[in-house]
């Protein structure tokens, strides 16, 4: 004979109180980030895109093949960090830094006298400029497989982890009140430098170097927008350059120079130019048998965007100068008129020849 289960008792549910839980386990009651607010960038890339620049506190992306005006991008975000008072840490591994382009685009340096010689000098203006031989100096004694620096260099090169230490290592510092500024880091670009396997074997593996961005998981994941919170007192954002390649085994798939950690874990990536072919314009100016380019007109869409959700697409023309809309070069030309005669080394009165190499500014559907 089955037994008879006995009978179900209610019982009395205790009132909860959330916001008292939550303040027993140090939890925010009200958690909230800062307004959003953005790195600026020049007025064509707002009309193309319709974003003012990059979004402050977040990882941004800026992707294409070579040429397509990538480098603009991030002479324009250096220029944006300054306007808005960030200190900008510029990470430049590509090995093409230009003093004088970035200057041109807008980027503040500032005049010293050397006292002894009474020479006067540039420095950067409210950035830093580290490139691959300061990582080189500062971490070659240092071991990544075990986390501690050696009495000597573990290898011959500047490796990916030591992009990741430099970042983490200043973020320490910030905490620490050393820098009590917000900070933009720059980087340009993924893909440049080999990882720490790869250089102690004397060898470039792709696929170890793309595990080696793992070594950034924390930097985007938890330190750059844990800083939008209204609990901490700075603000700081990542913002990388990276070229790309066609995989054409598998379809019109794109890929990432250095791998496809980067591309998951930005909020925001730009592409410029094409994606079968580069995708530009040439724009060049003429006289007396001498040419001069000063300009490449690319298509520009925003890729993905997790942060307003706005992804558009249009053109940009990138110049010496910054970027400018392609519907306004006109106006530029004669802004800059004795910039291109002196490029041209002509006369200022020398009529100009002003031609564009046609491109296909092809607008193919993208897989990833």
């Amino acid at each position: 004979m089955a037994k008879k289960l006995p009978p179900k008792t209610s019982i009395e549910k205790k009132e909860f109180d959330l916001d008292a839980f939550l303040e027993s386990e140090n939890f925010n009651t009200e958690p909230k980030d800062k307004e959003l607010s953005w790195i600026p960038l020049s007025k064509a890339w707002f009309d193309a895109l319709k974003l003012p620049g990059f979004p402050r506190g977040y990882v941004s992306l800026v992707r294409g093949y070579s040429n397509t005006g990538k480098s603009t991008a991030f002479y324009e975000a250096i220029a944006g960090a300054q306007k808005v008072g960030d200190f900008a840490v510029v990470i430049e591994t590509e090995g093409n830094w230009n003093s004088e382009h970035a200057k041109q685009v807008g980027v503040k340096f500032k005049e010293v006298v050397d006292t002894e010689t009474g020479e006067i000098k540039e420095k950067p203006d409210g950035f830093m400029l580290v490139r691959s031989k300061d990582l080189y100096a500062m971490y070659k004694n240092y071991n990544h497989q075990d986390s501690k620096m050696m009495t000597k260099a573990t290898r011959g090169e500047p490796v990916i982890e030591d992009v990741s230490l430099f970042i983490s290592e200043m973020i320490q510092k910030q905490e620490d009140g050393i820098i009590p500024r917000d900070m933009c880091f720059l980087w340009d670009s993924i893909g440049t430098l080999n990882c720490y396997k790869s250089a102690c074997s004397n060898s470039s593996n792709n696929m170890w170097n793309a595990g080696a961005m793992g070594a950034f998981q924390a930097i985007v994941n938890f330190k750059i927008p844990s800083s939008r919170s209204v609990d901490s007192p700075y603000t700081n954002t990542m913002i990388c350059v990276q070229k790309i390649w066609l995989d054409s085994m598998n379809g019109t798939v794109v890929k990432h120079k250095g791998g496809e950690f980067m591309f998951f874990n930005s909020r925001i990536i730009v592409h410029l130019g094409g994606i079968l072919t580069h995708g530009t314009k040439k724009l060049t100016a003429k006289a007396l048998n001498q040419d001069f380019q000063f300009g490449t007109e690319a298509k520009i869409r925003c890729e993905k965007n997790h942060v307003t959700g706005i992804e558009r697409n249009g053109t940009i023309a990138s110049t010496p100068h910054g970027y400018v809309n392609p519907d306004e070069l006109d106006e530029y030309k004669k802004q800059n008129r004795q910039f291109i005669h002196d490029a041209l080394n002509v006369d200022y009165d020398t009529v100009i020849d002003y031609t564009v190499e046609e491109g296909q500014l092809e607008g193919d559907d993208i897989r990833e």
